[in-house]
């Protein structure tokens, strides 16, 4: 509710979705009374915030947007960009034209109010239809963001300038007719060019400026399918061409010295792989120029190239060599056919964006992009030649058809893309949409273009050209004061590193000199943290040591699903200031919804773009995409052998344990508790997928946790051992290290062929609690294994594992023997908490911590007998869900990260 006593009005907000206005008379006079003069629709959920000022009302609810309107209800603004379940704190000057908002996504932002619609921007006509143009328009294109071409069904091309604002015919040509492509060269000009082709193979290159210096070329018997451009730099310009039989003709354009004329020969062919519909959509050159990118109609992205003599200095020239085709090449005078070599590609990823095709490469930064119609983004790397994925992004919910990218000045990305009948420009960073134009789809002609002038999206829709623009490109005027975390709730957290700043660097850019401490020197260490939420992504935060901030690096959307579960390992030493590229490497492995798990490797460095001599600490993260697994992917080879295994699709793990095995190019054993009852362990293998090797009904109900720890006596194997725990309040330990050894007795054969093998029996099971065990670690000490349970009824229990190895002479036959566990001592806490233990590590042979969603973080003295209480002390996060505890260092104690609603980090000092 929010007053405004200059004009006696009231504004309410409700969960019907709705923004009401009142007048409010003279309440303290008979008749004065609250009068509705007007209603305002335009959420899709419950309204929470409003505020009403002298031109504008103000709203913000659980649909995440924040609506500007005016008095009489006319939407003006609308902005989006926070996640999660809504906007919960809004705040507005008018006289400043500026909104703040806060999310549950942790995140603050402030927005500028610009009156009814941003200035420059808007969709307008272009009046094509006119009787001295005949002929419907059939394709449409921009030259840089100003200048649109468009052609007819009867072979007229037009240009609009929009300084002079009307229509030129530049040329006509009878020979494309009915069906015409038409592309304009890349640049911010377009570089003065564009192509047309038609469907008897001829394709015709225009100089806009002297279109009667246009070049023919009839280079296929048949249909020209595709056309792309390929510019590098200002030094090399190339426009691809996809004719009958995959073959693409490759163009090379140069320019006469006068640069009246044009000249326009044919570099070399290339052959794409067999598909039904074989023909390229797009192409880059991938610096410095000696390879082309190129993505066709299958969802392959493919390797080419750039000229062909590079195949013989690159020792490729068998790899790339396809065959020979008798094509036509040459001009419009009808020469004679040539043999001519079609070179094939040196590296494919097949059908990497599935069977709706490839949309667009982008070369940035060392890194291939390449978009789709599979709503998801790649980035890719070229290292030997070859083409490897990295990481593979999703959109914004609902934009399934994914057009492109763009890199902007300050080094960001946009995404361009369709979201029903919208076209949209999302920005990944602040999870904006950045630009709407309800333009009816992208199955119709369109373009866009992007300078640092104007932001341009031209179209066709009923019979005419539509074009929006934006002055000041893609960008928007708004501000991030606090970066967004997650939008529902955190699952799980974990501790990857800290990485150690040297003397050079003075101050984080988010913290001001006078918000220090005298004395204090700065920080000098930076604590890396993994979270992953409901909201199905994974986030990697950076937390300096000496100050309370967490600073988002990059965030992870691989799952489909909520993500329950991370797993470490692999942590490499962080190098010192003097090392060319200090960093902190690791594997990190996830798991959540719909049973699946995927497995990348981060490497935290320092940002290289932050200037030195402002001495700011900034650091970034790359990420590079390793295996991927779901468990009804298992079961669909299974399914097309005719045997019917059916997996709920409720189905999701709960927790991961990761045993690094020897050797360690065997690569990393992962187990998984799932909440169908089994335990199920995991390993990578050399095709980018984790192999399910073994698992075990055991438990007979949902699995809540797993943890793995090794032990080894002298001369002796050593041996990974993993611990589940159950909702029936059990323990159950279990010997890997037979899952590899496919003759162990530990493995019983599958139920039905082609399934993963049985975990036989438990070495140990151990009756810890009543109900479920909602915490567990373990510890080696000089006895044995301390391990510590907590449970739903608030309980500890705490109890030292003896672990004895048989002798190798009691083996019979050469079987190995399976290790004896033994109990040396119990005790138990049985009113630890007041409710379930959501967090329990312990911190060193004499010290424990504990949490809990009765909001209570409690130290234990651990020694022999039952757990003593220290201290305890309250933290302000709701429903925690895990708990990551480390030390630091003497002065700091130990640091304690605790995840739920919201993430809070606490310093314990001994």
């Amino acid at each position: 509710m929010s007053y405004l006593e200059s004009k006696g009005l009231l504004a309410t907000a409700s969960e019907d979705r709705s923004v009401r206005i009142w007048k409010v008379g003279d309440l303290r006079v008979p008749g004065g009374r609250v009068q509705n003069i007007g209603h305002c629709f335009g959420h899709s959920a419950r309204v929470w915030q409003v505020k009403l000022l002298e031109n504008y009302l103000v709203s913000a609810g659980e649909d995440c947007v924040c609506l500007v309107w005016s008095h009489e209800g006319e939407i003006l603004q609308a902005f989006r960009g926070h996640q999660g379940r809504g906007i919960r704190a809004l705040a507005a000057h008018e006289r400043q034209a500026w909104v703040v908002t806060g999310g549950d996504d942790s995140g603050i932002r402030l927005w500028h109010l610009v009156g009814r619609g941003h200035p420059g921007s808007g969709v307008s006509a272009l009046c094509f239809k006119s009787p001295s143009r005949p002929g419907a328009l059939k394709a449409v294109t921009l030259a840089g963001s100003w200048r649109v071409l468009a052609v007819t069904d009867s072979g007229v091309l037009y240009l609009y300038d929009l300084e002079v604002k009307c229509w030129e015919q530049l040329l006509e040509d009878k020979r494309f007719q009915s069906y015409c492509l038409l592309e304009a060269a890349p640049g911010p000009e377009g570089f003065g060019l564009c192509a047309m082709a038609n469907g008897e193979g001829h394709v015709k290159v225009v100089p806009i400026n002297t279109p009667t210096a246009a070049v023919d070329l009839a280079l296929f018997p048949g249909k020209v399918h595709s056309l792309s451009w390929a510019l590098r730099g200002y030094e090399e310009l190339l426009l691809l061409a996809s004719g009958p039989g995959g073959v693409v003709a490759c163009l090379e354009i140069t320019a006469a010295p006068s640069g009246k004329a044009i000249f326009v020969t044919e570099r070399c062919r290339y052959l794409l792989p067999p598909s039904k519909q074989r023909w390229h959509t797009c192409s880059a050159f991938l610096p410095p120029g000696d390879f082309l990118v190129c993505g066709d109609r299958r969802g392959s992205v493919l390797l080419f190239p750039s000229r062909p003599a590079l195949l013989q200095d690159l020792g490729l020239g068998g790899q790339a060599e396809a065959g020979a085709g008798e094509l036509g090449g040459g001009g419009d005078s009808g020469e004679e056919e040539t043999a001519m070599t079609e070179w094939g590609p040196v590296s494919i990823l097949r059908s990497l964006h599935g069977k709706q095709g490839v949309t667009s490469v982008t070369c940035h930064g060392g890194y291939v992009y390449s978009t789709g119609r599979d709503g998801a983004y790649y980035q890719l790397l070229v290292r030997g030649g070859q083409l490897q994925p990295v990481l593979r992004r999703k959109c914004c919910r609902g934009m399934n058809w994914v057009a492109g990218l763009r890199v902007m000045a300050d080094g960001n990305t946009v995404i361009l893309g369709f979201h029903a009948n919208e076209f949209v420009v999302w920005s990944p960073r602040s999870h904006e949409k950045l630009h709407v134009v309800h333009c009816g789809g992208g199955h119709r002609s369109w373009a866009f273009s992007d300078t640092e002038a104007a932001m341009a999206f031209a179209y066709l829709k009923d019979g005419d050209v539509l074009l929006y623009r934006a002055l000041g490109g893609c960008t928007r005027p708004h501000v991030i004061l606090r970066e967004s975390l997650h939008g529902r709730e955190i699952t799980c957290v974990r501790r990857v590193g800290t990485i150690a700043l040297g003397p050079e660097f003075e101050l984080p850019s988010f913290m001001q000199p006078e918000d220090l401490e005298p004395g204090s020197e700065g920080p000098s260490l930076i604590d890396v943290v993994i979270t992953c939420s409901e909201d199905t992504t994974i986030c990697v935060l950076a937390l300096p040591t000496a100050t309370g901030s967490a600073h988002a690096l990059t965030a992870v959307c691989n799952h489909i699903s909520s993500v329950r579960a991370l797993a470490v390992w692999g942590v490499g030493t962080p190098a010192g200031p003097q090392d060319p590229r200090p960093g902190l490497p690791a594997h990190v492995v996830s798991a959540g919804g719909r049973a699946e798990m995927h497995c990348f490797n981060i490497m935290v460095t320092l940002d290289p773009s932050t200037p030195s001599r402002l001495h700011v600490v900034r650091l970034a993260c790359h990420v590079t995409h390793l295996a991927s697994h779901r468990l009804d992917e298992d079961w669909d080879c299974q399914r097309s052998r005719r045997r019917m295994v059916k997996v709920d699709p409720e189905t999701r793990y709960m927790c991961l344990a990761v045993c690094e095995l020897d050797p360690p190019a065997l690569g990393p054993l992962v187990a998984a508790a799932c909440s169908d009852g089994a335990v199920r362990s995991h390993l990578q293998d050399s095709g980018r997928r984790l192999q399910l090797l073994a698992e075990t009904f055991h438990h007979q109900r949902c699995v809540l946790k797993v943890h793995s720890f090794t032990y080894q006596a002298p001369n002796q194997r050593r041996r990974l051992l993993l611990c589940s725990a159950a909702t029936d309040g059990s323990l159950a330990f279990w010997d890997l290290t037979t899952v590899l050894d496919h003759g162990s007795d530990a493995l019983e054969p599958p139920a039905e062929p082609g399934l993963p093998s049985r975990l036989g029996p438990p070495c140990l099971t151990v009756q810890a609690h009543s109900c479920g065990v909602n915490s567990l670690h373990t510890l080696p000490t000089c006895e044995g294994h301390l391990v510590a349970s907590g449970s739903e009824d608030g309980s500890l229990h705490v109890f030292v594992l003896a672990v004895e190895l048989p002798e190798q002479h009691e083996a019979v036959g050469g079987a190995e023997l399976a290790p004896q566990l033994h109990v040396l001592e119990e005790h138990s806490v049985p009113c630890a908490h007041a409710a379930h233990v959501t967090g329990l590590h312990i911190l060193s042979p004499s010290l424990m911590v504990s949490a809990s969603i009765d909001q209570r973080l409690t130290f234990w003295r651990l020694g022999h007998g039952e757990p003593t209480f220290i201290n305890s002390t309250v933290y302000h996060v709701p429903d925690v869900a895990d708990m990551a505890c480390w030390p630091v260092s003497p002065e700091f104690g130990h640091r304690c990260a605790l995840g739920g609603q919201g993430l809070e980090v606490y310093n314990w000092y001994d």
